[in-house]
Protein backbone atom coordinates (compact mmCIF):
# COMPACT_ATOMS: atom_id res chain seq x y z
CA UNK A 1 0.00 0.00 0.00
CA UNK A 2 1.22 3.54 -0.73
CA UNK A 3 2.20 5.52 2.35
CA UNK A 4 -0.13 8.37 3.28
CA UNK A 5 0.88 12.03 3.62
CA UNK A 6 0.17 11.96 7.36
CA UNK A 7 2.40 8.91 7.80
CA UNK A 8 5.24 10.63 5.92
CA UNK A 9 4.99 13.70 8.11
CA UNK A 10 4.67 11.78 11.38
CA UNK A 11 7.64 9.60 10.46
CA UNK A 12 10.01 12.30 9.19
CA UNK A 13 9.24 15.43 11.21
CA UNK A 14 7.90 13.93 14.41
CA UNK A 15 8.55 16.20 17.40
CA UNK A 16 10.09 13.71 19.85
CA UNK A 17 13.49 13.12 21.45
CA UNK A 18 14.26 10.16 19.21
CA UNK A 19 14.39 12.51 16.18
CA UNK A 20 16.83 14.98 17.81
CA UNK A 21 20.44 15.45 16.69
CA UNK A 22 23.59 16.68 18.46
CA UNK A 23 25.40 19.93 17.67
CA UNK A 24 28.22 18.26 15.72
CA UNK A 25 25.71 16.58 13.43
CA UNK A 26 23.90 19.91 13.05
CA UNK A 27 27.13 21.75 12.17
CA UNK A 28 28.08 19.13 9.58
CA UNK A 29 24.62 19.41 8.06
CA UNK A 30 24.63 23.20 7.86
CA UNK A 31 28.16 23.33 6.44
CA UNK A 32 27.06 21.17 3.52
CA UNK A 33 24.01 23.23 2.61
CA UNK A 34 24.16 25.84 -0.18
CA UNK A 35 24.69 29.57 0.33
CA UNK A 36 23.02 31.45 -2.52
CA UNK A 37 22.69 35.06 -3.67
CA UNK A 38 20.39 37.22 -1.58
CA UNK A 39 17.61 39.38 -3.07
CA UNK A 40 17.88 43.15 -3.45
CA UNK A 41 15.92 44.47 -0.49
CA UNK A 42 16.03 48.08 -1.69
CA UNK A 43 13.57 47.84 -4.55
CA UNK A 44 10.96 45.77 -6.31
CA UNK A 45 9.80 42.46 -4.89
CA UNK A 46 12.70 42.29 -2.44
CA UNK A 47 11.64 45.56 -0.82
CA UNK A 48 8.00 44.43 -0.54
CA UNK A 49 9.05 41.10 0.99
CA UNK A 50 11.31 42.77 3.54
CA UNK A 51 8.52 45.15 4.56
CA UNK A 52 6.27 42.12 5.06
CA UNK A 53 8.95 40.55 7.25
CA UNK A 54 9.35 43.72 9.31
CA UNK A 55 5.61 43.93 9.89
CA UNK A 56 5.41 40.51 11.55
CA UNK A 57 5.07 40.87 15.31
CA UNK A 58 7.52 38.54 17.05
CA UNK A 59 9.43 38.11 20.30
CA UNK A 60 12.66 37.76 18.32
CA UNK A 61 13.83 37.61 14.70
CA UNK A 62 17.02 36.00 13.41
CA UNK A 63 18.23 36.50 9.85
CA UNK A 64 20.46 33.87 8.14
CA UNK A 65 19.89 30.47 9.75
CA UNK A 66 23.50 29.36 9.62
CA UNK A 67 25.07 32.56 10.97
CA UNK A 68 22.39 32.89 13.67
CA UNK A 69 22.43 29.25 14.78
CA UNK A 70 24.10 29.85 18.16
CA UNK A 71 21.94 32.88 18.95
CA UNK A 72 18.79 30.97 18.01
CA UNK A 73 19.60 27.90 20.09
CA UNK A 74 20.63 30.04 23.07
CA UNK A 75 17.37 31.95 22.91
CA UNK A 76 15.07 28.96 22.66
CA UNK A 77 16.86 26.58 25.02
CA UNK A 78 14.35 24.92 27.39
CA UNK A 79 11.55 27.01 25.85
CA UNK A 80 8.17 26.11 24.38
CA UNK A 81 6.28 28.24 21.91
CA UNK A 82 5.35 29.13 18.35
CA UNK A 83 7.92 29.80 15.63
CA UNK A 84 8.10 30.80 11.99
CA UNK A 85 10.54 30.22 9.14
CA UNK A 86 10.34 33.16 6.70
CA UNK A 87 11.70 33.17 3.14
CA UNK A 88 13.28 36.59 2.51
CA UNK A 89 13.26 35.93 -1.23
CA UNK A 90 9.53 35.43 -1.83
CA UNK A 91 7.80 36.09 1.51
CA UNK A 92 6.49 32.55 1.99
CA UNK A 93 6.61 31.09 5.48
CA UNK A 94 6.10 28.09 7.73
CA UNK A 95 4.50 28.19 11.19
CA UNK A 96 4.98 25.52 13.82
CA UNK A 97 4.93 24.93 17.56
CA UNK A 98 6.82 22.77 20.01
CA UNK A 99 7.20 22.10 23.71
CA UNK A 100 10.96 21.95 22.93
CA UNK A 101 11.85 24.69 20.43
CA UNK A 102 15.57 23.96 20.35
CA UNK A 103 15.01 20.31 19.44
CA UNK A 104 12.45 21.31 16.83
CA UNK A 105 14.85 23.76 15.19
CA UNK A 106 17.62 21.15 15.02
CA UNK A 107 15.28 18.61 13.43
CA UNK A 108 14.07 21.13 10.83
CA UNK A 109 17.68 21.86 9.87
CA UNK A 110 18.57 18.18 9.67
CA UNK A 111 15.62 17.57 7.32
CA UNK A 112 16.93 20.04 4.73
CA UNK A 113 18.23 18.14 1.73
CA UNK A 114 16.80 14.83 2.87
CA UNK A 115 13.06 15.29 3.40
CA UNK A 116 10.84 16.14 0.44
CA UNK A 117 8.41 18.47 2.16
CA UNK A 118 7.81 22.15 1.27
CA UNK A 119 9.90 23.80 4.02
CA UNK A 120 13.12 21.74 3.77
CA UNK A 121 12.88 21.81 -0.03
CA UNK A 122 12.55 25.60 0.02
CA UNK A 123 15.49 26.09 2.41
CA UNK A 124 17.62 23.85 0.21
CA UNK A 125 16.53 25.76 -2.92
CA UNK A 126 16.89 29.34 -1.68
CA UNK A 127 19.72 28.87 0.82
CA UNK A 128 20.10 29.17 4.59
CA UNK A 129 21.15 32.81 4.23
CA UNK A 130 17.82 33.73 2.65
CA UNK A 131 15.69 32.40 5.50
CA UNK A 132 14.86 33.98 8.84
CA UNK A 133 13.72 32.30 12.05
CA UNK A 134 11.15 34.09 14.21
CA UNK A 135 9.90 33.33 17.69
CA UNK A 136 6.29 34.43 17.48
CA UNK A 137 5.44 33.64 21.07
CA UNK A 138 6.69 31.71 24.07
CA UNK A 139 4.19 29.74 26.12
CA UNK A 140 3.87 27.06 28.76
CA UNK A 141 5.34 23.68 27.90
CA UNK A 142 1.98 22.01 27.36
CA UNK A 143 1.01 20.43 24.06
CA UNK A 144 -2.59 21.63 24.14
CA UNK A 145 -1.51 25.26 24.64
CA UNK A 146 1.12 25.05 21.89
CA UNK A 147 -1.43 23.54 19.53
CA UNK A 148 -4.08 26.15 20.26
CA UNK A 149 -1.59 28.98 19.77
CA UNK A 150 -0.23 27.42 16.59
CA UNK A 151 -3.73 27.32 15.14
CA UNK A 152 -4.11 31.02 15.91
CA UNK A 153 -1.00 31.84 13.87
CA UNK A 154 -1.87 29.40 11.09
CA UNK A 155 -5.17 31.22 10.68
CA UNK A 156 -3.43 34.61 10.88
CA UNK A 157 -0.55 34.09 8.43
CA UNK A 158 -1.86 31.25 6.22
CA UNK A 159 1.68 29.91 5.65
CA UNK A 160 2.30 28.35 2.24
CA UNK A 161 4.92 25.85 3.44
CA UNK A 162 2.48 24.17 5.85
CA UNK A 163 0.84 21.20 4.18
CA UNK A 164 -1.53 20.57 7.07
CA UNK A 165 -3.54 23.58 8.18
CA UNK A 166 -4.76 21.96 11.40
CA UNK A 167 -2.35 22.53 14.27
CA UNK A 168 -0.87 19.47 15.93
CA UNK A 169 -1.71 17.02 13.16
CA UNK A 170 1.96 16.67 12.20
CA UNK A 171 2.79 15.55 15.75
CA UNK A 172 0.18 12.87 16.15
CA UNK A 173 -1.82 15.27 18.34
CA UNK A 174 -5.07 15.41 16.41
CA UNK A 175 -7.78 18.00 16.94
CA UNK A 176 -10.96 18.72 15.08
CA UNK A 177 -11.76 22.36 14.21
CA UNK A 178 -14.39 22.29 16.97
CA UNK A 179 -11.78 21.21 19.53
CA UNK A 180 -9.38 23.92 18.37
CA UNK A 181 -12.13 26.51 18.89
CA UNK A 182 -12.75 25.19 22.41
CA UNK A 183 -9.02 25.34 23.19
CA UNK A 184 -8.87 28.97 22.12
CA UNK A 185 -11.79 29.76 24.40
CA UNK A 186 -10.50 27.73 27.35
CA UNK A 187 -7.03 29.28 27.21
CA UNK A 188 -7.93 32.80 26.13
CA UNK A 189 -5.27 34.43 28.31
CA UNK A 190 -2.54 32.01 27.29
CA UNK A 191 -3.51 32.31 23.66
CA UNK A 192 -3.22 36.08 23.58
CA UNK A 193 -0.39 37.09 21.19
CA UNK A 194 1.35 39.06 23.96
CA UNK A 195 1.08 36.34 26.61
CA UNK A 196 4.37 35.58 28.38
CA UNK A 197 6.47 37.54 25.86
CA UNK A 198 8.83 39.32 28.25
CA UNK A 199 12.20 39.43 26.53
CA UNK A 200 15.38 38.90 28.56
CA UNK A 201 18.32 41.29 28.36
CA UNK A 202 20.45 38.57 26.74
CA UNK A 203 17.80 38.05 24.08
CA UNK A 204 17.63 41.78 23.36
CA UNK A 205 21.41 41.92 22.96
CA UNK A 206 21.49 38.86 20.67
CA UNK A 207 18.66 40.21 18.50
CA UNK A 208 20.31 43.62 18.30
CA UNK A 209 23.64 42.07 17.27
CA UNK A 210 22.00 39.96 14.56
CA UNK A 211 20.07 42.91 13.10
CA UNK A 212 23.06 45.27 13.23
CA UNK A 213 25.18 42.74 11.39
CA UNK A 214 22.48 42.30 8.78
CA UNK A 215 22.04 46.04 8.21
CA UNK A 216 25.80 46.50 7.86
CA UNK A 217 25.69 44.11 4.93
CA UNK A 218 22.30 45.14 3.52
CA UNK A 219 20.13 48.23 3.30
CA UNK A 220 16.53 49.18 3.90
CA UNK A 221 14.33 52.14 3.00
CA UNK A 222 13.94 53.04 6.70
CA UNK A 223 17.61 52.71 7.57
CA UNK A 224 18.64 55.53 9.91
CA UNK A 225 15.06 56.57 10.64
CA UNK A 226 13.78 56.31 14.18
CA UNK A 227 10.50 56.82 16.01
CA UNK A 228 7.70 58.41 14.02
CA UNK A 229 9.82 58.59 10.86
CA UNK A 230 10.27 54.84 10.76
CA UNK A 231 7.97 52.85 8.49
CA UNK A 232 7.22 50.58 11.44
CA UNK A 233 5.59 53.41 13.37
CA UNK A 234 1.82 53.59 12.98
CA UNK A 235 1.51 50.49 10.81
CA UNK A 236 -2.01 50.09 9.47
CA UNK A 237 -2.81 53.78 9.08
CA UNK A 238 -3.14 56.08 6.07
CA UNK A 239 0.26 56.97 4.67
CA UNK A 240 0.71 60.75 4.43
CA UNK A 241 3.40 62.91 2.84
CA UNK A 242 3.86 66.53 3.94
CA UNK A 243 5.88 69.10 1.97
CA UNK A 244 6.79 72.41 3.60
CA UNK A 245 6.94 75.80 1.88
CA UNK A 246 10.71 75.52 2.36
CA UNK A 247 10.87 72.34 0.31
CA UNK A 248 11.26 69.87 3.20
CA UNK A 249 9.47 66.54 2.57
CA UNK A 250 8.40 64.19 5.36
CA UNK A 251 6.57 60.90 4.86
CA UNK A 252 4.67 59.21 7.69
CA UNK A 253 3.07 55.72 7.76
CA UNK A 254 -0.06 57.18 9.38
CA UNK A 255 -1.79 60.46 10.18
CA UNK A 256 -1.34 59.64 13.86
CA UNK A 257 2.42 59.41 13.34
CA UNK A 258 2.40 62.82 11.64
CA UNK A 259 0.40 64.54 14.38
CA UNK A 260 2.67 63.08 17.08
CA UNK A 261 5.75 64.27 15.21
CA UNK A 262 4.41 67.84 15.01
CA UNK A 263 2.59 67.63 18.38
CA UNK A 264 -0.72 68.84 16.97
CA UNK A 265 -4.27 67.52 16.97
CA UNK A 266 -5.20 64.61 14.71
CA UNK A 267 -7.80 66.77 12.95
CA UNK A 268 -5.20 69.45 12.20
CA UNK A 269 -3.59 66.97 9.83
CA UNK A 270 -6.56 64.90 8.68
CA UNK A 271 -9.08 67.64 7.89
CA UNK A 272 -6.65 69.83 5.98
CA UNK A 273 -5.20 66.92 4.03
CA UNK A 274 -8.66 65.65 3.09
CA UNK A 275 -9.72 69.15 1.95
CA UNK A 276 -6.41 69.76 0.19
CA UNK A 277 -5.72 72.84 2.32
CA UNK A 278 -2.26 73.96 3.47
CA UNK A 279 -1.52 73.17 7.13
CA UNK A 280 0.01 75.92 9.24
CA UNK A 281 2.29 74.42 11.88
CA UNK A 282 4.47 76.71 14.01
CA UNK A 283 4.45 79.42 11.35
CA UNK A 284 5.33 77.08 8.47
CA UNK A 285 2.86 76.02 5.77
CA UNK A 286 2.77 72.33 4.82
CA UNK A 287 0.92 70.75 1.90
CA UNK A 288 -0.15 67.18 2.42
CA UNK A 289 -1.28 64.20 0.40
CA UNK A 290 -2.32 60.67 1.35
CA UNK A 291 -1.67 57.37 -0.41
Amino acid sequence: MPISLNEIIEREVKDTDDTDIDLNTLDNKLNNLPILNSPNLKKGKGKVTFEKFNNIQAVAKFINLKESKIAILSSIKDQAGIYMFFNLTNGNCYVGSSINLARRFRVHMFNVGSVKLPLPLAINKYGLNNFAFLILQYCESKVEICVGLEQHYLDLYKPKYNILKLAGSSQGFKHSPETIAKLKSMHAGKLHPRYNTKVSLDQKILTSMALKKYYLENTHHSKGKKGVLSSQYGIGGTKVTLTSENGEVLTFPSINAARKHFRVRFTTISLNVNQNNPILIKGVKWNGKTE
